[in-house]
């Protein structure tokens, strides 16, 4: 992340062009995620006017901050209602997005997924069980788990929110290239991880299905 960094000392000496280019340089770096101001010397007693340009030019920044992107995490439960032990991590700057598949933490795996993609659509019609504005990214979660490059690839579907009402996320792998498979879906929640009073408490979101498809994993 990058950081800019400002002292303002006495802004009303400033001429007027000096301070318009401060704020054009302000909003030209609206793609940083903020900015860390640091005035000197002020004080209730300074002229309101001071304070106001710093207001305004502070309120610039938390703008640009909002529009740049939104991260979000959010933890997985099936179908079934079970709570896995991996969450996600999204940043989302639309169209583009990023973001980590946490197998470490609650899971105890030796690494986390890296997650890269796109916002998209999937219609109703097509029978998926996550359908609407998604966020759709490719997950190397098979070579995190197996700490080697295992050819497969996984094709991750996500909300953005939590919900019990809908299904909130998807996973669909293939290891041949010719076609993909629905490994497992269920619901978004805003629980990360899994307690160990749990039942399934280590099991992924991914692994039971895994196990059950025949590949033998079944972390």
């Amino acid at each position: 992340m990058i950081v800019v960094g400002l002292t303002f000392r006495n802004a009303l000496s400033f001429p007027q062009s000096v301070r318009a280019n401060t704020l054009l340089h302000v909003e030209m770096h609206c793609a940083l995620v903020g900015a860390t101001f640091k005035t000197e010397e002020a004080s209730q007693e300074e002229n309101p006017l001071k304070l106001k340009s710093l207001a305004v030019i502070t309120l610039i920044v938390l703008g640009c901050s909002a529009a740049f992107g939104q991260t979000f995490s959010l933890g997985f439960r099936g179908y079934r209602g079970a709570q896995y032990c991996d969450y996600e991590v999204v940043t989302v700057s639309a169209p583009y997005a990023a973001g980590t598949h946490n197998l470490t933490t609650d899971c105890g795996l030796p690494a986390d997924g890296v997650m890269v993609g796109f916002k998209a659509y999937i219609p109703v019609s097509s029978g998926a069980p996550v359908t609407g504005t998604v966020i759709e990214m490719g997950d190397n979660f098979f070579d995190a788990l197996n700490q080697a490059n295992t050819g497969c690839q996984v094709d991750w579907v996500t909300r953005t929110k939590a919900s019990t009402l809908r299904y909130g996320w998807a996973v669909y792998y293939s290891c041949s290239g010719g076609s993909d498979f629905l490994l497992n879906y269920g619901y978004l929640t805003t629980k990360l991880g899994a307690t160990k009073q749990q039942a399934g408490a280590k099991i992924t979101s991914f692994g039971a299905a895994l196990a059950k498809a025949g590949t033998g994993t079944k972390k």
